[in-house]
């Protein structure tokens, strides 16, 4: 860091250590504002500023019950894999595809067996601080089961930590503050149980805290930093209440309970206002008989010094919400929220997604892309276990998701293919507001950081830090600035100052890698288009990409050259179809001249979407 960097950064004030970051755990916040003054009115809902367009391809591969699934780069190859819990054989065998890190996967390799029962949870973290990430399976009836990865795509057998009380929900986080990530686990006696690791080899339970005198299981756990100091807390639900848990840093926790619903469908903790400070995200059922025909969102967000503030985000009908994630899907900068629907009464897997406004509020007309169809007979109003997981499967920058299917738990990848959209400011005071890099995503070095603050007060001066270094300070409100970074993750923390002398911030975790980003491709609703190739000449071989969006789920996907077809994805040719893939990318040897492209998407409803180019091959 050069002399004037120092200055700079003496002058607007020193960021504090990092801690370990794996599974929610935040660097410590300096100087936050306790509480955010929320701008919006009652009626006041912003438009969302974009619609995105994913790409679905449907993954035949048969995995059974496969109500869990995580992402994560486990052969170090500087692309996202995914790990399933459920397999070809049987629900407790762990299976691992390999990505290519154009969207698409290897075939399935099963890397382990976790004791002989469902498989209900499943985490990845670096369990031993060796750098390679592990595996964490929470089995029914049994306990969890630890399988320490090689780093190579393979890992070591399974160890068995036993849980008397029958497991469910687990979590992972640095407890008590000794480096090493111990795990929260919620158990069928209605109590969170506290395994402390003992030097990444061993866990033993050092703690047990019953949340509900034993009458209801604890049905999931997740662990962050809800007040941004660094500390993991924990929130929990069973199948009415949610609970916060905030931690003293030694690994003691104070309960309380946040609220308590007629159903609770899903529980997260993510930083939804990216403000370096995780939050409690709770998707329930508004009445006593776990109806699909009301459904809602609340948020608590974190606020320091153990506060929260509550939210009701969402509220929708006939729509079933699970699977909750707070990302940017659109790049705005501001967090969206995007729920899985296991398909009851609609009679159909779907993904939601309710873009949010600068203002904080969110849209109540979901965005919905739907992955399949469930199959002639299958119960009326019955959820099956789906799961889903965000990631950057192409590595453009992009939130992408992966969805395993009812009842057959096939899969489907979503790419998004979305246009970026304009980068927005948060009217949220305080909030630094960064439209790039995305949170959690890929890309190629220089990496753009595009940022953005607001404050009712004078904003002075604007940082970015990257991996606990200072490497840019200007007395500016917004800036776009390239960076040039090395390969492997990076947390870049961007902080703003204000004439008051507070200072607020926003992070991102990345990856850079090696390469070009591969291409995806946008389509409006209900309509096709052909991306590739972007005009209206090329060269010989000719890169083909086309996709459409269509309200039902998709069954063929078509592409005519000249009037002949060359490509055909119909994963329907029996009656009992239940969806397939939306896109076409082929890359064709043409001859010189002109040729017609036809590119057609039919849907499970009987609808045809249709686009037509005419190239010219030099």
């Amino acid at each position: 860091m050069n002399a004037a960097a120092t200055v700079e950064r003496n002058r607007l004030g020193t960021m504090q250590p990092f801690k370990i970051r794996e599974s929610g755990v935040l660097p410590e916040m300096p100087h936050r504002l306790l509480t955010a003054a929320f701008l919006l009115s009652a009626s006041a809902l912003l438009a969302a500023q974009s619609a995105p367009s994913f790409e679905l391809n449907r993954d035949t591969t048969t995995i059974n019950n496969a109500g869990t699934i995580v992402q994560g780069d486990f052969n170090g190859d500087g692309k996202p894999d995914l790990v399933t819990g459920g397999g070809p054989a049987s629900q407790n065998q762990l299976t691992l595809r390999l990505g290519n890190g154009d969207g698409t996967f290897q075939a399935p390799t099963v890397i382990g067996t976790a004791g002989d029962s469902q498989i209900r949870d499943l985490l990845a973290a670096d369990i031993n601080n060796d750098g390679k990430l592990d595996l964490v399976a929470s089995i029914y009836g049994t306990g969890f089961e630890v399988f320490y990865g090689n780093g190579d795509g393979t890992f070591q057998p399974g160890v068995l930590v036993d849980v008397p009380n029958g497991p469910e929900g687990i979590a992972a986080g640095d407890f008590n503050g000794d480096g090493l990530l111990d795990i929260a686990v919620g158990d069928d006696e209605g109590d969170v149980e506290i395994w402390t690791n003992e030097g990444g080899k061993s866990f033993a339970q050092s703690a047990t805290y019953n949340l509900n005198g034993g009458l209801l299981h604890i049905d999931k756990v997740r662990a962050g930093s809800i007040d941004g100091d660094g500390i993991i807390d924990l929130a929990a639900i069973s199948s009415n209440t949610a609970y916060l848990l905030w931690n003293d840093g030694k690994g003691n926790f104070t309960t309380t309970t946040l609220n308590v619903y007629p159903g609770i469908s899903d529980l997260n903790v993510e930083d939804l206002n990216q403000d370096g400070m995780d939050d409690v995200i709770v998707a329930y059922g508004c009445d006593s008989s776990g109806s699909e025909n009301c459904q809602g969102i609340d948020v608590w967000y974190g606020q320091g010094d153990e506060k929260t503030f509550y939210r009701h985000a969402v509220t929708v009908y006939n729509v079933y919400l699970s699977q909750i994630w707070g990302v940017d899907v659109n790049g705005d900068g501001i967090g969206d929220l995007v729920a899985a629907s296991p398909g009851a009464g609609q009679n159909q897997e779907t993904v939601y997604v309710f873009t949010g406004n600068p203002d904080g509020s969110f849209s109540q007309t979901p965005l919905s892309y739907v992955t399949a169809t469930l199959p002639t007979g299958y119960p009326s109003g019955e959820y099956t276990s789906s799961a889903m997981v965000p990631g950057d499967w192409n590595r453009d920058g992009m939130i992408d998701f992966a969805v395993t299917l009812p009842p057959v738990s096939q899969a489907e990848i979503l790419i998004n293919g979305g246009n970026r959209a304009p980068c927005a400011t948060s009217q949220i005071s305080p909030a630094v507001t960064v439209c790039q890099p995305v949170n959690g995503t890929y890309l190629p070095s220089p990496v753009t950081v595009e940022a953005n603050a607001y404050d009712k007060n004078t904003v002075t001066a604007m940082q970015e830090y990257i991996d606990g270094n200072l490497d840019y300070s200007e007395d500016v409100t917004s800036f776009t600035k390239s960076f040039t970074l090395g390969l492997g993750p990076h947390l870049l923390v961007t902080k703003a100052w204000d004439a008051t002398g507070l200072s607020f911030r926003s992070d991102r975790d990345i990856t850079v890698y090696s390469g070009s980003p591969y291409p995806a491709c946008a389509a409006a609703y209900q309509s096709a288009s052909i991306c590739l190739p972007s005009g209206t000449s090329s060269a010989s071989p000719v890169h083909i990409l086309a996709n459409g969006w269509s309200p039902a789920a998709p069954t063929a996907a078509q592409l005519y050259i000249d009037g002949d077809l060359v490509i055909n994805t119909d994963n329907c040719s029996d009656s009992d179809c239940q969806g397939g893939t939306s896109y076409v990318d082929t890359t064709q040897s043409l001859s010189s001249g002109t040729h017609d492209l036809v590119f057609k998407l039919w849907d499970a409803a009987g609808n045809v979407y249709e686009a037509q180019k005419t190239i010219t091959v030099n």
